[in-house]
């Protein structure tokens, strides 16, 4: 079959809205997964396995090592589902087994007694999580009209909002529930992606083949969206995993975890209408402008904070809302630029999965070298590391939003 038959079979002219809602459900499962693990959790258990002067590096370490398969894992079982063949379909059977196998390695965070328990515990999470989200990466443009890409990535940008209502009283019991329930309405509205099955590819040299393979890495819009997405996840990674010790150290609140929750709940309320209008506006204004803006108010948060060192808890919860801004707008678009602009429409998986990895290789290089510099700077000077880590993150915002101008196919 064609990649323009497989389009039309896989794609109908229009989506309800009630399917939209529903392929963006298995969204709000994931982030209600990581953000709590990523913002609070992991650093929370980190804090209580080590001593003060290594935790930067500590959760640097889990994050670092569990990320490694979050960067191999997606496009190799996203490019095996673009050609599996079940009655089920090649999505959906992926997506059901690693989700129940997630949920089983969250119990085991959950029970982690001991750091190398903690890090066995992530890895086992990155793996199934990234196994059922390589699959999920291509129900969009499987199944949704190219017109509706933004109206798709706004409401999977709208789910974020209840995400972080997790965090510690509910711990991992709970997010893993969650992640379950999240995934029956997203198997119901990804029916109809098994249909046009493609044939095995041919035996190639491995050399060869890894070109292939890597190709859109090279060149191309898609190559330049990839990128872009990368140094905007990189200064995420900058300053989230260790948002908890700034507000800890800096603002001097009580509660830090719980601090840290209600900053991320308020930044993700507040991200959720931006995200749900912005992605809605995109299809008809165009993607750019919408990254533009929410590269400068995510990034203004970090200046704020390298500039200023707030200690006024009610001036961080409002930079929070401020970034929140950002957030929803860049998340709105995020998906919509990575369909728009797709190598090859008729196996979306494999690249789709290589447009994943732009969210966790900064997990490994950026987050792994963050730890180890802010642990090093808070030794030789008390909290000079969050204004080191803080600046290379507004420099990975700049950069990230201003290359999104090469992206020559795309508004």
């Amino acid at each position: 079959m064609t990649t323009a038959g497989l389009a039309a079979t896989a794609r109908p002219g229009r989506l309800p809205n009630l399917r939209h809602a529903a392929l963006a459900s298995f969204w709000f499962g994931s982030f209600f997964h990581w953000i709590p693990i990523l913002g609070v959790l992991v650093p929370y258990q980190v804090s209580h396995l080590l001593p003060r002067s290594e935790q930067g590096a500590g959760v640097a370490g889990v994050v670092a090592v569990g990320a490694v398969f979050a960067v191999v894992v997606p496009p190799a079982v996203g490019a095996w589902s673009d050609r599996l063949a079940t009655r089920w379909g090649r999505r959906r059977p992926i997506m059901a087994v690693c989700t129940a196998l997630n949920a089983v390695a969250l119990l085991g965070l959950l029970l982690a007694p001991s750091y190398p328990a903690l890090v066995a515990g992530y890895v086992a999470v990155q793996i199934f999580n990234n196994a059922a989200g390589a699959a999920y990466n291509a129900v969009i443009p499987d199944v949704v009209p190219a017109p509706e890409f933004g109206k798709a990535s706004g409401l999977l940008a709208a789910t974020l909002a209840m995400s972080a209502l997790g965090h510690i009283t509910w711990t991992y019991a709970v997010i893993a529930a969650v992640l379950l329930a999240t995934l029956f309405p997203t198997l119901w509205a990804s029916r109809g992606e098994g249909l046009g099955m493609l044939p095995p590819r041919p035996r190639r040299p491995f050399r060869e083949a890894a070109a292939e393979f890597l190709a859109p890495l090279r060149r191309g819009d898609f190559a330049w969206v990839i990128g872009t997405r990368t140094l905007v996840t990189a200064g995420i990674y900058s300053f989230l995993p260790f948002l908890q010790f700034f507000f800890a150290d800096v603002v001097r609140v009580g509660r830090p975890a719980d601090f840290t929750a209600q900053f991320e709940l308020i930044l993700l309320l507040v991200a959720t209408p931006f995200g749900l209008i912005g992605g809605w506006l995109s299809d008809r204004h165009g993607r750019k402008l919408f990254v533009y803006l929410g590269g400068g108010f995510q990034g203004l948060l970090l200046l704020v904070f390298v500039v200023f060192y707030p200690t006024q808890a009610s001036l961080v919860l409002a930079l929070g809302a401020v970034a929140g801004i950002g957030y929803g707008l860049y998340y709105a678009v995020d998906w919509a630029l990575a369909c728009d602009t797709l190598p090859d429409r008729a196996s979306p998986a494999k690249d789709m999965g290589l447009f994943h990895v732009a969210l966790t290789l900064p997990q490994v290089l950026v987050q792994a070298v963050a730890g180890v510099t802010l642990d090093a700077f808070n030794r030789a000077s008390p909290n000079s590391g969050y204004r080191v880590v803080f600046s290379a993150g507004i420099v990975f915002y700049l950069l990230g939003t201003i290359f999104v101008s090469r992206i020559k196919s795309v508004r």
